[in-house]
């Protein structure tokens, strides 16, 4: 009797999967035999079957490494949940010990929250696992999968619109987008902004934003209402110094703002009711659900955040 039980799979050999996830990382055949201790042949060999089986060339080469094709593209993200399941399905159960844990964790994070929970995160952090390096990246608009499916973050957090089902998701909290500006500026003097008054004054976003859809614009455009930037910031660290001396103005979410004005001459007034919603996720892929480091990260997480919040609405 025959049987077809996962016929492809039987054709498969784990460890090519492996190497074809080396290579999609790594760029090169070179650099994919250092990461899985083989030889450059044998990662060559083993492409070569990959090819074979997929029918597919999967990566080629061009531009000095590795390019992949829309099918390795497609089968990737599959691949690494995949083999991360079965990581963390065959590694034996251990007691997690922060103090001893090591290695850098790539949290990506809007610069609006790093402003409120960066310090504290840092500071917990130092503490209860000083080999762990965060590695902070900024993440701003739209949410892009793909540094999550290639492992550029581990984690992310921000005002993320849509999240692709294949990844975990968590809502954090809510909060109000509120216009902030130095005290003296025409703007502050209104007890109410109206839709029309926000064309009336010079609003800055920032560079990595330039060409693309905030946040803000989204909201702005179920208004009917245009506002194009007027300037572009090269980080959201100097946001306070530009705007305590410049007649400027910026949005951010009401926690951020009060954390600035905790430390420069700024006033927020609240935007109309249709751009105030904001609503701050995390994000992180299921193939690192079951790692001990990552499970405790995104504990410390919902922690340190979870206390901004109540401090915040203490002060």
């Amino acid at each position: 009797m025959t049987s077809d039980i996962m016929p492809f799979l039987r054709r498969m050999d784990l460890n090519l999967l492996v190497t074809f996830d080396a290579l999609m990382r790594a760029g090169s055949a070179t650099t994919a035999a250092q990461l899985l201790n083989k030889t450059q042949p044998g990662v060559s060999r083993d492409l070569a079957r990959l090819r074979e089986i997929f029918s597919d060339p999967l990566l080629v080469w061009a531009q000095g490494r590795f390019q992949p094709t829309e099918r390795a593209l497609e089968l990737h993200p599959t691949v690494r949940e995949a083999l991360g399941k079965l990581e963390a399905a065959f590694r034996p159960p251990e007691s997690f010990k922060p103090a001893e844990a090591a290695g850098v964790i790539n949290i990506g994070i809007g610069a609006h929250l790093e402003t409120v929970v960066g310090g504290p995160l840092l500071h917990l952090l130092a503490e209860q696992a000083p080999d762990v390096i965060p590695r902070l990246h900024p993440v701003h608009g739209t949410f892009d999968p793909e540094q999550i499916d290639n492992s550029q973050l581990d984690i992310a957090i921000g005002l993320f619109r849509t999240v692709p089902k294949r990844l975990n998701s968590e809502r954090l909290f809510n909060d109000i987008r509120v216009a902030v500006m130095a005290r003296d500026h025409p703007l502050a003097g209104r007890s109410q902004i109206e839709l029309g008054n926000l064309v009336e004054y010079r609003f800055f976003a920032f560079s990595n934003m330039f060409q693309r859809r905030t946040n803000f614009d989204e909201a702005l455009k179920r208004t009917g209402y245009q506002m194009p930037f007027a300037a572009y910031l090269s980080g959201f660290g100097i946001t306070g110094y530009v705007l305590e001396q410049s007649q400027y103005v910026t949005t951010m979410p009401s926690v951020a703002a009060r954390a600035h004005m905790r430390h420069f001459d700024l006033v927020s007034r609240e935007l109309p009711q249709e751009l105030q919603p904001v609503t701050f996720y995390m994000v992180w892929p299921r193939r690192l659900e079951s790692d001990p480091l990552i499970k405790w990260i995104l504990t410390v997480l919902r922690k340190t955040i979870a206390d901004a919040m109540e401090q915040d609405q203490m002060r």
